[in-house]
């Protein structure tokens, strides 16, 4: 008798606040679904290349002095906020009763989606992209409050195509914690409507689904119009062609809210 397909969730960490703020989401979205939670820590590689460049200087946010960028301090840093990231995976794992994983990836975190997930089935990525990475100070900031219930926003970019994010959105709309708003983007074709509109009369007899009509796709429009609805969180099918190039970091860092990537 063949096992069941092991589920996993991960889980991008690069500064300790942030890992913080989005261990609190990956552990809901991971109780949900029944899913393992696995962390990744982050060692950007761009950064690394540049370190030790003569030119260069840091402005270190807890001594407000101005220091070079010297690439075995930075190694020594990242140990640190990585350790501390390790502990609060397995503290945010155990009180949710999660298996859990941790691991620690070196690589540029805007083009290495494929590396950078493995297998999981979904991805979730902080709201800053790479420039997270950069703010190495160990000051506490005001973390992220998830509300209730959790307000997932989801693109529907590819038409009905994008089967596993509907799965995957489906599964959390059945949850009294979750809110959903469907992002639609323009699209005359007719078989995508009449499929949307068969999808909600099944899953949303109630109208409870909010949908928005996206009418730009340029980044920061597009950014704008995804800040107004107020979710907590963004889902995106690694289909989708705004993960193509720059734009996913584009968007990334005008958000308010981290983004999930469902693949598969």
């Amino acid at each position: 008798m063949n096992s069941p397909a092991r589920r996993r969730i991960t889980v991008v960490l690069l500064d300790k606040p942030q890992s913080r703020e989005l261990l609190s989401l990956g552990t809901t979205i991971a109780s949900l679904l029944q899913a393992e939670l696995e962390g990744v820590f982050v060692e950007d590689d761009a950064l690394f290349r540049i370190t030790g460049l003569p030119f260069l200087r840091e402005l270190r946010i807890d001594s407000r002095n101005e220091a070079r960028l010297d690439p075995a301090r930075l190694i020594q840093e990242w140990r640190a906020i990585a350790k501390h990231a390790r502990e609060d995976l397995e503290e945010s794992a155990r009180r949710a009763g999660l298996n859990w994983s941790f691991r620690v990836w070196r690589g540029e975190y805007d083009s290495d989606l494929q590396q950078l997930a493995t297998d999981s089935e979904m991805l979730l990525m902080g709201n800053q992209g790479a420039l997270a990475s950069r703010r190495l100070s160990t000051q506490p900031r005001q973390t992220f409050s998830v509300s209730k219930p959790l307000r997932v926003g989801a693109i529907l970019d590819t038409g009905m195509a994008s089967q596993k994010l509907l799965e995957t959105i489906t599964e959390l709309g059945k949850s009294p914690d979750i809110g959903l708003t469907l992002f639609l983007t323009p699209d005359e074709e007719t078989p995508q409507k009449a499929a949307l509109q068969s999808y909600l009369s099944q899953q949303d007899p109630h109208q409870l689904i909010n949908v928005v009509y996206i009418n730009d796709l340029e980044p920061a429009a597009l950014a704008n119009q995804l800040k107004r609805s107020a979710c907590d969180l963004l889902m995106i099918s690694e289909q989708s062609p705004l993960l193509q190039g720059p734009t996913i970091k584009q968007i990334l860092e005008r958000l308010p809210y981290p983004t999930v990537v469902v693949r598969k």
